[in-house]
């Protein structure tokens, strides 16, 4: 493990605890400003797996192509097996991973609940399920972790980047459902802290315990695009953020171009 690793690590468990930890929490962060940060998120997701990660899984460790017809099929299946993933994690999460949160409590009729569907908050009564939210999040992020960095040393920062980015709404909800929940600051951090460092456990799991072979960090990968297909296109036509603006689009194009211009595949895009 290099620095460039270690410091990504830091990034990612850093970004949680800020976000997470900012005084007030996400009560300071208005709806349209938690859905402006999940946007451009989704976006740079989507961008980056096309750009950066889906390259990446069809060239050679020299830059030339490789890929076989049988290959080919695993790494399609891998990509249509992550998307199925990410179905069923979302069953426990409830759509966090999308910037707000689709708990049951929340699907009342528009005029008694409009006030409540925001970033997290709810009845001031109810108890949100945590422990199943906690699981499903921690899977997500250890699973889209695992090629952050590959057994070579070369760090995908466009997948860097998308996760610290993806992070941010994600723990503004989590800290909105813990403070509603009543836990104290001990606790949310210590959760917090928990989420955070699943996607580093991932990376280094697959770096000291799966085998450097090609075809099964290819297979990976394939996961983890699918995974992030399904939730950065969950984003972006979600009913919650499909209402078009002008402010939207911009926030789109932005982070495509963002997306473009972050190196991504050494093999690819040599700087």
């Amino acid at each position: 493990m290099n620095v460039a690793a270690l410091c990504a690590y830091i990034l990612i468990i850093g970004g949680v605890a800020v976000w997470g930890l900012l005084p007030a929490g996400c009560r300071k962060f208005s709806p349209a400003t938690v859905q402006h940060i999940s946007v451009f998120g989704g976006a740079f997701l989507l961008a980056s797996c096309f750009i950066n990660l889906v390259p990446h899984i069809f060239v050679g460790a020299e830059g030339q192509q490789f890929i076989t017809g049988s290959l080919h099929f695993k790494i399609a299946a891998s990509v249509l097996i992550g998307f199925v993933i990410q179905l069923l994690i979302e069953h426990t999460t409830r759509g966090i991973e999308h910037g707000h949160n689709h708990c049951e409590c929340c699907h009342e009729t528009h005029d008694d609940h409009a006030h409540h569907h925001h970033e997290g908050h709810c009845h001031a009564k109810h108890h949100h399920p945590v422990w199943g939210l906690m699981i499903g999040l921690s899977l997500h992020a250890f699973m889209e972790g695992m090629p952050l960095v590959g057994h070579d040393g070369d760090l995908h920062q466009g997948l860097l980047y998308g996760i610290v980015l993806h992070n941010i709404p994600i723990a503004l909800v989590m800290v909105g459902l813990f403070i509603e929940n009543g836990f104290s600051v001990r606790k949310i951090t210590m959760l917090l802290l928990l989420f955070g460092i699943m996607s580093p456990l991932g990376s280094l799991c697959n770096l000291f315990l799966l085998p450097p072979e090609p075809v099964l960090q290819k297979i990976v990968m394939g996961v983890v695009v699918g995974i992030l297909l399904h939730v950065s296109a969950s984003i972006l036509f979600d009913h919650e953020h499909n209402a078009f603006s002008w402010s939207k689009m911009l926030l789109i194009l932005l982070a495509f171009a963002a997306a473009y211009f972050t190196p991504g595949c050494p093999e690819i895009y040599p700087l």
